[in-house]
């Protein structure tokens, strides 16, 4: 009877957790279009903002959220994801002032070397019901196609955490990203330790899910801290010796 009572008691804490984490997922799963909304919001007056400055800014949003549609029948045509979605901003693609010319003996061809600059992602996820935060490294049409993870720079299972300040917050480090990856920009000391730190923290990292290991210094700086820290030790030891 007590063996009964024990898994009886079991499966009742088992049961109440699983509801209550159901209830979390309704709950986000249904209130991120409402929040999907504001990100676009916000996206969009940080583009007009950058396009004074002759900057364009792409914002993109889930299927359902959009009013304008090009198709006949009211709705994009394409393949798209069901379920999970996202809100999107991105840097336009910009031409470097480089490219590729083609010279054989039936003619010339010229390829122009387009960068993608970075890209901003906030991805829901309704199985588990969590808000990720990618941000896309920038890329180049003349570089070898070489997928790169993207870094995961924040994530929530609360939809509550999606308000106006914290998109905003959000911005700063994307720009600085896409400095450290864009060949058009020109990061600041700061920005790249910045990039280091969030590779380093990223969840996947320090899990190790990432096919490579992201360490903060490099094996040179590794190098270079250690002989600093063992000096003192051998000048003590050269101290001593000379007292024998």
């Amino acid at each position: 009877m007590s063996e009964g009572m024990n898994l009886e008691r079991i499966w009742r804490n088992e049961a109440r957790k699983r509801k209550a984490n159901e209830f979390r997922k309704d709950r986000v799963n249904r209130n991120w279009p409402i929040h999907a909304q504001r990100a676009v919001d916000v996206f969009r007056a940080f583009a007009v903002e950058a396009k004074k400055d002759n900057v364009h800014l792409i914002v993109s949003e889930p299927e359902w959220l959009e009013k304008n549609n090009d198709s006949p029948l009211g709705r994009r045509i394409g393949e798209f994801v069901i379920g999970a979605s996202s809100v999107n901003l991105r840097f336009a693609a910009n031409y470097t002032g480089e490219g590729m010319l083609t010279r054989t003996p039936d003619g010339e061809s010229t390829k122009l070397d387009l960068e993608r600059g970075a890209e901003l992602i906030i991805h829901h996820s309704p199985s588990d019901g969590s808000i990720q935060v990618f941000f896309e490294y920038p890329a180049s049409t003349l570089e070898e196609e070489e997928r790169t993870e993207p870094l995961l720079y924040a994530f929530t299972y609360n939809t509550d955490s999606l308000t106006t300040a914290w998109l905003t917050s959000l911005l700063p480090p994307f720009l600085s990203f896409n400095r450290v990856g864009s060949s058009l920009e020109h990061p600041s000391y700061l920005d790249t330790w910045r990039m280091r730190w969030w590779r380093f923290m990223d969840i996947r990292n320090r899990r190790g899910y990432l096919d490579k290991f992201h360490h903060i210094l490099t094996p040179w700086e590794l190098l270079l801290l250690g002989v600093i820290i063992a000096f003192p030790g051998f000048a003590f030891v050269q101290w001593l010796w000379g007292k024998v």
